[in-house]
């Protein structure tokens, strides 16, 4: 049996597989659905971007077969995902005001001519000041309280002594290692003096001697007077004080430490010190 292969015939059969082929290729719709990550290393937000991508093919056959137009629409879809870090901010510091109140209490530990009749004892202060974070110079008053102990060879002479300071000072702040704890916290050095007024009552003190006899050694309880039972009258004196401190602020809040020396010197007296040390707080 033998097969002629003619122009005509073999123009059907590509004609054949030609239009199969397209229907085959009109059937299949490739889609893709993978999706690719594309990410940051810091974690934070996250931004996702949708990206469709249409493709178009056409495929025509007019030999022998009416025209025929098939279309093949192709979708991909783009997932990203983009991340964003923000930075979380500082607070902003605020700086106190200038006007300031405290308290503090500690021990006074008595010298000069107190030193002898009466030992340390218990102490308590109140302040009011004006002062900003930044400024050099500023003003303090303050009111300290005392209790001296009583020495045993002098009890007997005066009991319960008591002693009030009421002191108006200059205070100067040393601009130093402000921020040696921090940003935030403020460390400073400063020293203070000024003015002191002194009331005391029942306070025993070491006198010079009267018309230049006896040991040079007498108890008064007021200026120049010597005494042989307690007096509750309250004696007034003028003075100074001079001393120094540290602190450490945060916010409107400071802690500080100090120590002063509080002097009057009376009549035939010699000079009375008080020393004070203080631990207390600022509030401004």
């Amino acid at each position: 049996m033998k097969f002629r292969f003619t122009a005509k015939t073999l123009l059907g059969a590509a004609a054949m597989v030609a239009m199969g082929a397209s229907l085959a290729t009109a059937q299949v719709r490739p889609t893709s659905t993978r999706r690719i990550p594309i990410s940051k290393d810091s974690p934070g937000e996250v931004v996702k971007d949708t990206v469709t991508v249409y493709k178009t093919d056409t495929v025509r056959v007019t030999q022998q077969l009416p025209g025929r137009v098939d279309t093949v629409r192709t979708t991909n879809t783009v997932y990203r995902t983009d991340t964003v870090t923000v930075a979380p901010m500082a607070p902003p510091i605020r700086l106190p005001g200038g006007l300031y109140f405290g308290i503090g209490g500690g021990v006074s530990a008595p010298n000069g001519s107190l030193y002898n009749p009466n030992s340390a004892g218990p102490s308590a202060q109140l302040q009011l000041g004006w002062q900003g974070a930044k400024n050099v110079f500023g003003i303090r008053g303050d009111v300290n309280y005392t209790k001296p102990g009583e020495d045993s060879q002098y009890s007997y002479l005066a009991a319960d002594p008591e002693v009030v300071n009421f002191s108006a000072d200059a205070k100067l702040n040393i601009p130093f290692l402000t921020h040696m704890f921090g940003a935030t916290h403020r460390f400073g050095i400063y020293g203070i003096g000024g003015y002191t007024h002194t009331m005391y009552k029942n306070l025993a003190l070491r006198a010079e001697t009267l018309n230049g006899g006896g040991d040079g050694v007498v108890i008064t309880s007021l200026s120049g007077l010597p005494i042989h039972a307690p007096m509750n009258a309250w004696t007034h004196m003028n003075g100074w004080n001079a001393g120094g401190g540290a602190s450490l602020g945060w916010g409107r809040t400071e802690i500080f430490f100090e120590t002063r020396v509080l002097s009057f010197t009376g009549t035939n007296i010699p000079q009375a010190r008080q020393m004070p040390f203080v631990l207390g707080l600022n509030f401004y």
